[in-house]
């Protein structure tokens, strides 16, 4: 039986971002859009991470599932939320989306076709490049955290060497919940290689599809009240990182002195080393 695009539940999480402002749902739109689905409505959970709810207008495209969520509770909670909701209905897949990465106009079509070719394969993801050429996605595995990897071609991949991240995630639901879904004591940062560790221990392979997307990355960020907010949630989140062996608590603290040494090296400033010790030494 094949898959079509109404059994696929798309999800995207905003955060003082209006729906229509948001680059992803520009360009996903645009990609629903050429399928031609003759008055068929595709559904889009948003979940809306800001201070204050929005109005959404109707869409011929899609129809909206809309969940306001002003305490901010992060990417791993509303991707959660939005599989639940896929569970009570009749979707098969549910397709992550962020709010500012760019699809191009075949996206759609390319991971259908792909779900319904590789029926023995349960994840599919894109090529995703940032500003400044490099790739981030699929990353590298490099002490529990992404590297950049020099080149990637589509195929099937071993989620031991390699992984994805979150926005254009498309996985069966029946395997999402089979690794537990998404850890919700992680809210941002590692939210996609939390997910990546659960579902590899049950199947390691993914399929990389011939689609190239850009992302808005914060690497390029350099407001400091921006950069120590985002700081601060990386800290908390790392702290609750599931711990699968016995040298992962070492690991996850250097990625903590890397990430101090990096913010302090490119800002000149020392509140990264100040928040640091606080957040280990409770100093």
């Amino acid at each position: 039986m094949k898959v079509n695009v109404e059994e696929i539940l798309f999800v995207i999480v905003l955060y003082k971002e209006k729906l229509a402002d948001s680059q992803s749902f520009k360009t996903i739109t645009n990609s629903i859009r050429s399928l031609g689905l003759d008055n068929k409505k595709v559904t889009l959970y948003v979940h809306d991470n800001s201070p204050e709810a929005q109005s959404l207008d109707k869409d011929y495209v899609w129809e909206f599932v809309y969940h306001s969520d002003i305490s901010n509770s992060g990417l791993s909670i509303a991707y959660n939320n939005a599989a639940l909701f896929g569970e009570k209905g009749d979707y098969k897949y549910i397709f992550l989306l962020d709010q500012d990465t760019t699809f191009p106009e075949d996206t759609i079509s390319t991971y259908i076709d792909a779900i319904n070719l590789h029926t023995d394969i349960s994840l599919f993801v894109p090529i995703l490049k940032i500003a400044d050429g490099r790739i981030m996605s699929p990353f590298r595995w490099s002490m529990k955290w992404g590297k950049f990897l020099d080149e990637v071609h589509p195929g099937i991949y071993s989620l031991d060497d390699t992984g994805p991240v979150n926005s254009g995630l498309c996985v069966q639901l029946s395997e999402f919940w089979k690794v537990g879904g998404y850890n919700e004591k992680v809210k941002v940062d590692g939210a996609d290689t939390q997910f990546i560790e659960r579902f590899k221990r049950h199947n390691n392979k993914y399929l990389v599809l011939d689609v190239l997307g850009f992302q808005d990355f914060s690497i390029f960020e350099k407001d400091i009240k921006k950069l120590t907010t985002r700081f601060d949630i990386f800290l908390k989140d790392v702290d609750h990182f599931e711990m699968i062996d016995s040298f992962d608590r070492p690991l996850f603290f250097i990625l903590k002195i890397k990430r101090t040494l990096r913010l302090t090296y490119d800002i000149k400033k020392m509140v990264f080393i100040k928040m640091f010790l606080k957040n280990v030494f409770h100093v």
